[in-house]
């Protein structure tokens, strides 16, 4: 019989159906309502589908540490819902000319995530190592996220160009520091 004291472990991390997991497959699946409310232009509704799947984004984070089901799958996961979402709004704000997004920032976006997200499948295939996100990369997700709402709340001129270019900063050192880190892992000796 196990100590009282020490911690139980309550799922193998291996697993696949896991809470955060889940989480993270809802504010992919968030994506279809987020579109459908902008197309439609009810920026409430949008407001409300975007708060739901920032707090899935904080959720799934919280639950996976908090029951110890941190899942390999999970760590691929949850960026990707994020890019799903964020790539989504983004590419449908820079097609329908009423929200002024510039298109030159989504291919941006769209390159620098491919590129990280090749590298990184490179360096987990050839060094069997288990990868995670930096902070830096995390504060320029936030930052394009930002950047969604001011072109979206509208008439925040000059804020979100502003906020558009310390986004594009952001996602230019987060993504160099990505690219070094997968450098050192692949020529450590």
């Amino acid at each position: 019989m196990p100590d009282q004291n020490s911690k139980i472990r309550i799922t193998d991390p291996t697993r696949i159906i896991t809470l955060a997991n889940l989480l993270s497959a809802l504010r992919a699946f968030l994506t279809v309502p987020i579109l459908y409310a902008m197309y439609l232009k009810e920026i409430n509704i949008f407001l409300v589908l975007v708060a739901i799947a920032v707090a899935t984004d904080y959720l799934d984070g919280y639950f996976a540490r908090k029951a110890n089901e941190v899942t390999e799958l999970g760590k691929w996961l949850d960026p990707l819902a994020d890019a799903i979402v964020i790539m989504s709004v983004m590419t449908f704000l820079a097609i329908d000319p009423y929200w002024e997004f510039p298109f030159w920032f989504v291919v941006f976006y769209l390159i620098r995530y491919l590129a990280i997200v090749l590298s990184s499948i490179y360096v987990v295939n050839h060094i069997k190592v288990s990868l995670s996100s930096n902070r830096l990369g995390k504060w320029a997700i936030n930052f394009a996220a930002l950047t969604i709402l001011l072109f979206v709340l509208k008439n925040n001129d000059p804020y979100d160009t502003y906020v558009l270019w310390i986004t594009t900063v952001l996602l230019v050192i987060s993504g160099i520091q990505y690219f070094m880190t997968h450098w050192q892992l692949m020529h450590k000796k």
